[in-house]
């Protein structure tokens, strides 16, 4: 198997990489949660004006960005169930912990169901992750006819008995449990007291964005490639130019292909390891891996052989 390979050529090189402290880690999280109750504040202000076509414009981009940062929460729970976020391991789990209850999940749920895709990328009977989305047809072929419901899918709410998704157990334990609950108690009390804003600006980003946003990123990451056998050509890398990666792809997340093959990686690093593969034959002529016109200077030979 290719990615086999590539894993014996590098994992050593890849293995030097660092995690963040835990104080950076946390302010990681400050940060997105701050971005999200900024946008909040930002909608309530929108809608006290005078509807006009700001309004009309801002109001859809603030509730696309704060679905991007409950993505990006995700994106570091993520990080925290392969303990590539911070360097001691117990606080990646407090993290994850945390960040999953913002977004009403369990992380140990999450790691349990994570783990397993990659150790069964696409094999519907062992990969929790991608079990129960297995009739929204990841695996069929991509023709324009599959890309078309693909898109549609978010659009008319059919993916939403797949991926919205409310733990309260006691998973995570007591404490994230009654955390979970209070926040539930916040957003109906908000919904009373300022329906428009929440169900504009917390409801709707939750419910609808948020859920949409995680549909096409594993669209986007795994849908017509499997099953494979070999795990290069089981995931795609999505080379976004940097903006639109920072809204859609928070924490290095078009690198859907890298983090399969050294998930252990931390996030930050991705873009560096892409580029180092780059240089080796076997993965730069992985149509998911690369497109030719990402192939860095000198490499286009290996490139035309395809």
């Amino acid at each position: 198997m290719t990615a086999q390979v590539l894993r014996e050529r590098y994992a050593r090189s890849f293995v030097q990489f660092s995690r963040y402290s835990s104080l950076i880690g946390w302010g990681l999280v400050a940060a997105y949660v701050v971005q999200i109750v900024g946008a909040i504040a930002f909608g309530a202000w929108l809608l006290s004006g005078t509807p006009g076509t700001l309004e009309a414009v801002a109001i859809p981009l603030a509730m696309l960005f704060i679905g991007s940062r409950l993505r990006g929460l995700n994106n570091i729970v993520h990080e925290c169930s392969h303990a590539s976020l911070v360097q001691d391991r117990e606080d990646n789990a407090r993290i994850g912990k945390f960040c999953a209850s913002l977004t009403l999940g369990s992380f140990l749920t999450y790691r349990r169901e994570h783990l397993s895709h990659h150790k069964h990328v696409g094999d519907y009977e062992h990969d929790l992750d991608l079990q129960g989305i297995e009739r929204l047809g990841l695996h069929d072929p991509l023709t324009p006819a599959v890309v078309l419901r693909h898109l549609v899918t978010p659009l008319v709410l059919r993916h939403l008995p797949f991926y919205l998704s409310v733990d309260l157990s006691l998973t995570d334990g007591r404490l994230v449990q009654i955390f979970k609950l209070l926040l539930i108690g916040l957003v109906l009390v908000a919904t009373i007291t300022a329906p428009l804003t929440t169900i504009l600006f917390v409801i709707f980003p939750y419910v609808v964005v948020f859920t949409a946003l995680n549909y096409w990123a594993d669209c986007l990451d795994h849908a017509g490639l499997f099953p494979s056998e070999d795990d290069l050509f089981a995931s795609r890398n999505v080379l976004a130019p940097k903006w639109l990666a920072w809204l859609l792809f928070p924490r290095n997340d078009q690198y859907h292909l890298v983090h399969h093959l050294f998930p252990n990686v931390p996030a930050r690093h991705l873009p560096n390891v892409h580029s180092s593969l780059l240089g080796d034959a076997v993965y730069r002529v992985a149509d998911n891996a690369v497109s030719k016109g990402n192939v860095a200077p000198g490499q286009e030979e290996g490139v035309a052989a395809r």
